[in-house]
């Protein structure tokens, strides 16, 4: 049965615990209404306090409907709901890619803002298997790492996907039979997006030069999630031997990062950054940037990373430090 299955799912990845709150990210169609009526079904069980999130992109004519009619849902549910419009928040976000890119990064500002009013353990998200194959193939057409085409993960930060193993089809199966009701996005069938051309062209292309595909890439994503923890595990021993802890800050010794294979170079840059709590997007440019500066000689001792980071060199060794606020 779907609810045992994702039930399972949640406990072998340990999504959820008792008395947690959850902010549920709730669009009104059917990937986000399953997704609510899933935890309500959980809600007793782990004593749960869930509040329904819905963020107006006010992109489309019926985008109040939209707002409106997942409202409608919370109120059936008995979740409490908060809804705001993209006019409404306190950030401009500038268009630098797709719009479909742009809406995310909007609703996650949103998403974060709630958890932290709210002090919640997780934010929900309706990302389901055909999402995580679409997901895989825009980040292969558009050129990524093997971390990159790992995809979505169970749990990421704050953020969960409780419905990560289960089938598109599942789900509106499901929703029909219970007669639950949703609404239906009709840019969804626009092949302007990316991951609509993936949908609607690649994906059916897949399945029908061999039926066996959702299984073979099921199996094909657990190998490079197996390559990609054991890589974590070792980026992690060799960051430990290349640096050390002073004065609050992680110092790396620049002679022994220069002869580490350029690839391993990278994570361990990555790792740093991370470690560190540095906001940046990891493109390739950005991490040769670094490493020009950390590994050639320079007329300068500092290199801006980022508007309240910098990279400092003091002889051998590299350290990364933040701008005190005044």
């Amino acid at each position: 049965m779907i609810i045992q299955s994702i039930s399972s799912f949640i406990k072998k990845h340990a999504l959820i615990a008792p008395n947690d709150t959850i902010i549920v990210g709730l669009s009104g169609g059917p990937d986000s209404v399953f997704l609510l009526h899933m935890l309500t079904s959980l809600q007793e069980s782990y004593n749960l306090r869930l509040i329904a999130a819905h963020l107006d992109h006010e992109w489309r004519s019926t985008s109040a409907h939209d707002a409106a009619f997942s409202k409608q849902i919370a109120q059936q549910l008995s979740v409490e709901f908060i809804s705001k419009k993209i006019s409404e928040l306190d950030i401009t976000f500038k268009l630098n890619g797709s719009k479909e890119e742009l809406a995310r990064r909007l609703r996650r500002h949103f998403f974060e803002q709630l958890q932290h009013e709210f002090n919640a353990h997780s934010i929900a998200l309706g990302h389901h298997a055909q999402d995580q194959q679409e997901t895989f193939f825009i980040r292969l057409v558009r050129g990524t790492s093997l971390s990159g085409l790992i995809s979505m993960k169970p749990r990421d930060g704050f953020y969960i996907r409780p419905l990560l193993e289960i089938n598109k089809n599942d789900i509106l199966t499901y929703l029909h039979q219970q007669n639950i009701h949703y609404v239906v996005d009709d840019t969804n069938n626009s092949h302007t997006y990316l991951r609509n051309r993936i949908r609607h062209t690649v994906l059916p292309a897949l399945h029908a030069v061999d039926n066996r595909f959702e299984q073979n890439f099921s199996r094909t994503l657990d190998h490079l999630k197996e390559s990609e923890h054991f890589l974590d595990e070792h980026t992690k021993e060799v960051f430990n031997n290349i640096s050390h802890y002073q004065d609050g800050a992680v110092y790396i010794n620049l002679n022994k990062l220069k002869n580490i294979h350029p690839y391993m170079q990278n994570r361990l840059i990555l790792h740093w950054l991370i470690t560190q709590q540095v906001s940046f997007v990891p493109t390739s440019a950005y991490l040769e940037e670094i490493k020009r500066f950390l590994l050639h000689n320079s007329q300068s001792n500092r290199h801006q990373i980022q508007s309240h980071w910098s990279i400092k060199k003091e002889k051998e060794l590299g350290y990364i430090q933040k701008k005190s606020t005044p």
